[in-house]
């Protein structure tokens, strides 16, 4: 195996002890090669892996997957931010189980086609990740389509190569439902050339649906850098739509600059840093406060604290490798 090359596992468990199974090697293996190893999963599977590692935890890098990265966009800056922070390692690993309760249908889809189009945005990083699947909570679709995402499958510590793996593209184009249609009340607004006058139009408009306060303000941000270069698109006067739905908002640009699926967009280089690009374009809409670190090898859980709110704002859930 090349250093460089991206690594992409699933493993799909019903038992607790199942999960222990794959990733207590995967990580003892990491420390053994002295590679940085990152475990981003849900708190019970933290405290599970932790328990399991004994004083060997302190030496690992957690994060509770529900904090880290919120969209696509934001899982792949996770990532690559984490890669960034190890220059001198020749290969990292990532333990990385995604969160999949309570998304809608076409949030199901982005993070598969996410998954899938890791493939080829990672690749020549160095990356070795697991990705685990909890059968006893997923839909059997979810879990069917991991066999599609992911080239090799790990059973504990075997590996056999996916009999269901699909190309990235090939995957995307078929997973992806198209984009819903603009309905008749949509509120449309065309490029004049001042582009700050627009973006203020949209963000009042916005506000007239009903977006207020902080979300008001990250919204407007997320506005701002998709209209950024909106001049130069062929030549041809783009517009905005905007439309209310609820617990929603769409806002699309005509015309579209993508003409590939945006999942298979790569970071300029391998080495980007983590909000460097474009392709960061959805992390606004989703940012939350920062988090501070905790001490590393402890378990963060934020309903422990006597002021939750007060932590959650104040705390990040992913520790620092210890420096001792």
């Amino acid at each position: 195996m090349n250093g460089s090359t991206f690594v992409h596992q699933g493993c799909v468990y019903s038992s607790d002890d199942d999960f222990l199974r794959m990733a207590v090697p995967f990580i003892d293996e990491g420390l053994r090669r002295e590679e940085p190893v990152l475990v981003t999963t849900t708190p019970v599977n933290l405290g599970l892996v932790q328990t399991a590692l004994g004083r060997h935890a302190r030496n690992v890098d957690y994060a509770e997957s529900a904090f880290f990265g919120r969209r696509p966009p934001q899982r792949v800056a996770a990532f690559t931010g984490y890669r960034h922070r190890h220059p001198g390692a020749a290969r990292v690993r990532i333990l990385a189980e995604p969160v999949w309760a309570g998304r809608s249908t076409r949030q199901v889809e982005a993070w598969e086609c996410m998954e899938s189009a890791l493939n080829a945005v990672l690749a020549g990083t160095g990356i070795h990740m697991v990705c685990p699947y909890d059968a006893r909570a997923l839909e059997p679709e979810i879990v069917g389509n991991a066999l599609r995402t992911h080239p090799h499958i790990v059973d504990g510590t075997d590996v056999a190569a996916s009999p269901g793996y699909t190309e990235p593209v090939a995957f995307v184009r078929g997973r992806a439902a198209p984009l819903a249609a603009r309905p008749d009340d949509a509120v449309t607004v065309p490029c004049t050339g001042d582009l700050a006058r627009m973006r203020h139009t949209v963000v009042l408009e916005t506000a007239l649906l009903g977006l207020a306060g902080e979300r008001l303000m990250i919204f407007a941000a997320a506005v701002g850098e998709l209209l950024t270069g909106v001049s130069g698109t062929g030549g041809r006067r783009p517009s905005v739509a905007l439309w209310g739905r609820p617990g929603e908002g769409r806002l699309r640009r005509r015309p579209a600059r993508h003409r590939v699926p945006r999942s298979l967009h790569r970071p300029a280089s391998a080495d980007a840093r983590p909000a460097a690009g474009r392709r960061h374009l959805a992390r606004p809409a989703d940012l939350r406060p920062p988090r501070r670190a905790v001490r590393p090898g402890r378990h963060h859980d934020p309903a422990a604290h006597p002021h939750p709110a007060r932590h959650r704002r104040r705390c990040r859930c992913l520790t620092r490798r210890s420096r001792s």
